[in-house]
């Protein structure tokens, strides 16, 4: 079975995992920025549909002020009329042009929420490979003190083996 911890010494494993180490900060810190980016495009959502809803009140004030104005002229001339055709076409432009304002946040809304969703995704892969590395890095380590255990016995026990050989020899 190939084992990655069999292919790789304990300074390379080391190496390895703080790579990884940087590359989770990196992208967790890339995270937290599209996070931020995404509660900013949240709020500014919430303002333009505010805005909207200031704008279409006022506007359903202001017409009925207009219409209220016309009602209570004796003569209807064709300039109050035009002022009053000009002033709601003003007023359906603001309208317009604020839905338009709404439309945008809610666009740089998404866009901002699929890029913190993406990230988040690369920190996760990020985190588990740090994670991995960690994990093959505390096998090496363990391999090389079994090894250095078992080394220092069969030394131990050589040196045992040597001293009985003299001893006999003698």
């Amino acid at each position: 079975m190939d084992v990655a911890s069999d292919r790789v010494n304990w300074v390379q494993s080391s190496r390895l995992r703080l790579l990884k180490e940087m590359q989770e900060r990196r992208a967790l810190g890339e995270l937290s920025k599209k996070e931020a980016q995404r509660d900013v495009a949240a709020s500014a959502v919430q303002n333009a549909s505010r805005e909207l809803a200031m704008i279409q009140q006022h506007c359903s004030r202001t017409e009925a002020a207009l219409y209220q104005h016309l009602m209570s002229l004796d003569n209807l001339s064709s300039a109050a009329l035009d002022r009053h055709r000009l002033h709601t076409e003003q007023l359906a432009a603001e309208i317009t042009s604020r839905r338009q304002m709404l439309d945008d946040a809610q666009i740089a809304q998404e866009e901002a929420e699929m890029a913190a969703s993406r990230t988040r995704e690369l920190w996760v892969i990020c985190s588990a490979a740090r994670d991995k590395w960690q994990q093959i890095e505390d096998d090496v380590r363990r391999a090389v003190e079994t090894h250095s255990e078992a080394a220092a016995e069969i030394e131990a026990d050589d040196e045992i083996l040597l001293k009985y050989a003299r001893g006999s020899l003698a």
